[in-house]
């Protein structure tokens, strides 16, 4: 999607400015803060509850073995090939 000029030179503007540090980068959310913030999401609340068994260990989500687990066919960051 092509952006207009008036959004190319407000993206340039705010780069320059996080450059300058007149304004912090965004933080990025882990998945609990994320549900959180849109506690109606059934995908952040998978997401925030595998987080959370795994030890706050992304890889060990990933890694899963625990496939007794209801919500080990849903759980984040895995490769499809192998679900």
């Amino acid at each position: 999607m092509a952006m207009n000029l008036k959004s190319k030179q407000g993206l340039n503007e705010y780069r320059q400015k996080l450059r300058l540090g007149l304004v912090e980068s965004p933080k990025p959310l882990d998945p609990i803060e994320k549900s959180r913030k849109n506690p109606n999401s059934l995908r952040f609340a998978i997401n925030a509850r595998c987080f959370d068994c795994s030890g706050f260990e992304r890889s060990d989500v990933t890694n899963c073995e625990m496939t007794d687990c209801f919500l080990y066919r849903h759980r984040p960051w895995q490769n499809k090939a192998s679900a």
